[in-house]
């Protein structure tokens, strides 16, 4: 049964990866640049939604039992990485003008780490694991910016939403391996990182194939920064983004697995395996809606508020049920309302500026969008730090939940204020 799941998910992702070539007649380039990301992301998919587990679980079920502190601070690295790298993977590449130097960088960081944590588990294996995930997400950035700048300018949405698939894919391949690892009462969580392991080594191996023009005009230079930072919408973004993902990965990925995985949860392995595929089908389906109609429709900052609200619901039902079933299928409503605030604030970030300062502006809204990142998992050291320690774990999750919910309803008020209505034009670029 784990091999044929296995065989079916590979079987299924070379399909879609065809088909989606053939439905947006995607050049040669830019088909590989999507099957680099989804061997690259499968390499951190792999291990991202684990990392806080194996720290924190008892040694009798296959974790460290690190505490829960250590724990937050090992899911934390993540994000503290991506502050201070989604903005200088950016400026390096330019310096160097080499974009495949920053992959070959990320690829052997996943690599060396996923030994480290394979031959010597501990706190600090795990917690440079940790940030080389956070490091391989910054480039996340890249591929999106190379991905648009193979479009034309009007559309920055598109290009997107197609990309968007990649990571969907790399979940969807890596389920079953989860599953293989975690289903027995002792987990093997080594097994995950040995498949990141081989997952990085391809990635380098493809890499070494990518062509990239070397670029004679560098872009991340001080008049491109005076050119971007005097936009209002830069900050405006990046202060939107950091609220969205302060509140995206306080309540769902590592954390939300540690939380389900709880004898007060008690979802099965076979549920927590597939969680994370179902949340990114719906982040998935929603950033295709996000790109290709609701932008339209409905413009992107309504688009924006749509999702933040079907997050609020899903926050709502993590605070009144304890239900593994319902928070599994419920999920998908935080997974589709990521999808529509992160692409539609990708898409608002991209827009108002041409090819040449696409790269500065991202560089800058990926930075204050890993703040949120950090803090999102941080917030969990900062609770345990304040609550007795003899405070049930899942009062201590329902403080958490409800402190995001506050944050959340309060986003969802100030939308309309800082975000103006895109004008006509605008939403019809969207498109």
């Amino acid at each position: 049964m784990k091999l044929l799941l296995m065989a079916v998910s590979i079987i299924l992702t070379v399909i879609l990866t065809l088909y989606c070539r053939k439905k947006y007649k995607l050049t040669k380039y830019q088909m590989f640049l999507f099957i680099l990301l989804v061997f690259f992301w499968s390499a951190v998919n792999i291990i991202k939604s684990y990392r806080k587990s194996y720290a924190i679980q008892p040694v009798d079920v296959g974790g460290l039992a690190l505490g829960a502190v250590a724990a937050s601070n090992i899911a934390a690295a993540y994000g503290l990485i991506s502050m201070f790298m989604r903005f200088p993977v950016f400026y390096i590449s330019d310096f160097l003008k080499s974009r495949k130097a920053m992959f070959f960088i990320g690829g052997f960081s996943l690599l060396i780490t996923s030994a480290w944590v394979i031959f010597s588990p501990s706190y600090d294996s795990l917690y440079w694991s940790s940030v080389a995930m956070g490091l391989g997400a910054s480039m996340l950035s890249f591929f999106n910016v190379i991905f648009s700048e193979s479009f034309s300018e009007d559309q920055a949405m598109i290009s997107v939403s197609i990309l968007s698939i990649a990571p969907l894919l790399a979940e969807f391949i890596m389920s079953p391996f989860q599953y293989f690892a975690t289903q027995n009462p002792v987990r093997d969580y080594p097994f995950m990182w040995k498949t990141a392991l081989v997952l990085s080594f391809a990635s380098i191996v493809m890499m070494m194939f990518f062509k990239e023009d070397k670029r004679t005009v560098r872009k991340m230079d001080l008049e491109s920064l005076k050119r971007v930072v005097k936009h209002r919408e830069l900050w405006v973004y990046g202060i939107a983004g950091i609220l969205v993902s302060l509140i995206r990965f306080a309540i769902t990925g590592s954390n939300l697995v540690t939380y389900v995985q709880s004898p007060f949860i008690g979802m099965s392995p076979f549920l927590v395996a597939y969680i994370d595929f179902i949340y990114s089908t719906a982040q998935l389906i929603a950033g295709v809606m996000a790109g290709l109609y609701l932008a339209k429709r409905i413009g992107l900052r309504n688009t924006l508020l749509a999702g933040l609200l079907l997050s609020i619901g899903f926050n709502i039902i993590l605070l009144v049920t304890s239900n593994p079933q319902l928070i599994f299928i419920s999920y998908m409503i935080s997974g589709f309302g990521y999808g529509l605030t992160y692409n539609s604030l990708i898409g608002l970030a991209l827009q108002p500026y041409e090819k040449r300062d696409r790269e500065m502006s991202m560089g800058i809204f990926q930075t204050m969008f890993s703040i949120g990142i950090f803090y999102g998992d941080k917030i969990y050291a900062y609770i345990q730090n304040f609550i007795p320690s003899d405070m049930p774990e899942e009062l201590m999750y329902r403080r958490i939940f409800f402190i995001i919910l506050i944050i959340s309803i309060v986003m969802a008020v100030i939308i309309p204020l800082i975000i103006p209505r895109e004008k006509k034009k605008l939403t019809e670029t969207a498109v």
